[in-house]
């Protein structure tokens, strides 16, 4: 994100003719989420069905799954997500809640599960296994489930113009080294992690519904006033939408990747479409090839920024004018960088969020080096990066980058620590490994970990395999 500136055997039936639509996935090993979801416009309400079909890639055998019902965040106005600051931004029309009831879960579409919802705001599932799964084993639940969407203009909820709809289903916590990561719905960052998986979704919403979304349309029909959406969306970190009966939709090509641009003004919604695709061309040439088919920039009711997914991004519509020419540049190139780093290069957005935000930042001064020349990208990171981190570290102690969300104190020490000291790790390393190497480390990086889920300690292991050199001293003086 950028933003400091601004049930049952019919149930088994549909799920599997679902599954048939789509088949096959490109990647066999991955946990595949089939949905069948519709949305209710009036009552801003998504009810349907999600099948998961998990897989155990893991060494340990497990006898329960978790799983994050990241809406209940939404659900009681003490609790919700957003600093006191930012209440009155996030709910401009008063608060309502937001929520997901779980009506049933059913293995195989048969066999009721044993499950309990829990966690700080009933944000965690645990459904208890039938049998131990061991590594390499699967299993496939059905969730019948219900999403209440709040009046809220940030990643979950809706405004005047667009419905944001993102981390709105139950979806399966990372299990790793550490065991499962059941963290809360933080309101500082971006408090997501995720495995890559595999997504079939069958949408239904009213006819008049435009959809921006993560993946591709494979089919789309109309019945009566409804509308009925195919989506296949492969290797994947998440799932997310935007709709709006309004969006203007225009597109164009680089490299075989559509880009879309959705928005309402045709001035500034061309301006974006040419913004993304300059992004796309330069991270493409100077990271490694976009995997996807297709990536859009869509113009939201989001008053922070912008905001990440796979495939997409929200952008706030407020930068959608004359006086915001540049900042809607440079939230797009941002986010646009997002897609490498967090959606193809995964990592823990709770425990480590500079990895990801500094590495996108710093990839973003680059876009401005690549189309305005080293004295402007220069002047930019003085400015915005390096100058405010320096204003920051003359009131402030903790300069510590690597703790958890739940340990940062607001956004300024969030956005000094993560976005501005962490773009400054980059940039020092580029000085002192030169930019052949830079350029290297960045390939190798994408190289390695494209669908995984990498940790610092990985990015250095890649800098040293790179440069020959031990560089432990380098970041752990930066880090620490």
């Amino acid at each position: 994100m950028r933003g400091k500136k601004f049930i049952l055997i019919a149930t088994a039936v549909i799920i599997t003719a679902l599954a048939v639509y789509f088949a096959p996935f490109g990647k066999t090993n991955l946990t595949t989420y089939i949905m069948d979801v519709k949305y209710d416009d009036t009552n801003k309400v998504i009810s349907g069905l999600e099948t998961v079909d998990f897989i155990n890639t893991d060494d340990t055998v497990l006898n329960q799954l978790y799983l994050h019902l990241y809406p209940n965040a939404f659900k009681e106005k003490d609790k919700i997500p957003f600093t006191k600051e930012e209440v009155e931004l996030a709910y401009p029309y008063g608060f309502k809640p937001g929520y997901i009831d779980i009506k049933n879960i059913t293995f195989e579409g048969k066999k009721m599960a044993s499950y309990k919802i829990e966690g700080e705001s009933q944000q965690i599932l645990r459904i208890q296994l039938p049998e131990k799964l061991s590594k390499g084993n699967r299993i496939k639940f059905t969730i019948d489930f219900k999403v209440q969407l709040p009046p809220a203009t940030g990643r979950f909820g809706y405004g005047e113009k667009t419905v944001q709809v993102a981390n709105w289903y139950p979806i399966l916590s990372v299990y790793d080294k550490k065991g499962w990561n059941n963290d809360p719905y933080y309101a500082l960052g971006d408090p997501f992690y995720s495995d890559v998986s595999n997504y079939n979704v069958k949408l239904t919403v009213p006819r008049n519904m435009v959809v921006a979304s993560t993946g591709m349309v494979k089919d789309e029909k109309i019945y009566n006033n409804q509308k009925t959406i195919m989506i296949n969306a492969e290797n994947v970190r998440d799932f997310a939408m935007v709709m709006s009966p309004d969006f203007k939709v225009a597109e164009t090509d680089i490299d075989g990747i559509k880009v879309k641009s959705y928005y309402f003004n045709d001035e500034y919604g061309t301006k974006a479409l040419k913004f993304a695709k300059d992004a796309v061309k330069f991270y493409n040439e100077f990271i490694g090839k976009y995997p996807y088919k297709q990536y859009s920039v869509v113009q939201s009711d989001f008053y922070l920024g912008g905001m990440e997914y796979p495939n997409l991004v929200m952008i706030s519509k407020s930068l959608y004018t004359k006086n915001n020419i540049f900042n809607l540049e440079y939230v797009i190139a941002h986010e646009t960088a997002h897609q490498w780093w967090y959606g193809i290069v995964g990592n823990n957005e709770v425990k480590e969020a500079w990895l990801d935000e500094g590495l996108t930042e710093y990839t973003t001064i680059m876009y401005i080096e690549r189309y305005y020349g080293k004295a402007a990208a220069e002047s930019l990171y003085n400015y915005i990066i390096s100058g405010e981190f320096n204003k920051y570290i003359k009131v402030n102690k903790d300069e510590s980058m690597i703790k958890t969300l739940g340990q940062f104190k607001g956004w300024n020490e969030y956005t000094n620590i993560v976005y501005n000291k962490g773009a400054m790790v980059f940039h020092q390393l580029r000085g002192l490994i030169g930019e052949k190497k830079f350029k290297e480390v960045m390939n190798k990086y994408y190289d390695e970990y494209k669908y995984k889920n990498a940790t610092t300690e990985d990015f250095i292991d890649v800098v040293d395999s790179v440069t020959g050199k031990d560089t432990g001293g380098f970041f752990q003086e930066w880090l620490n």
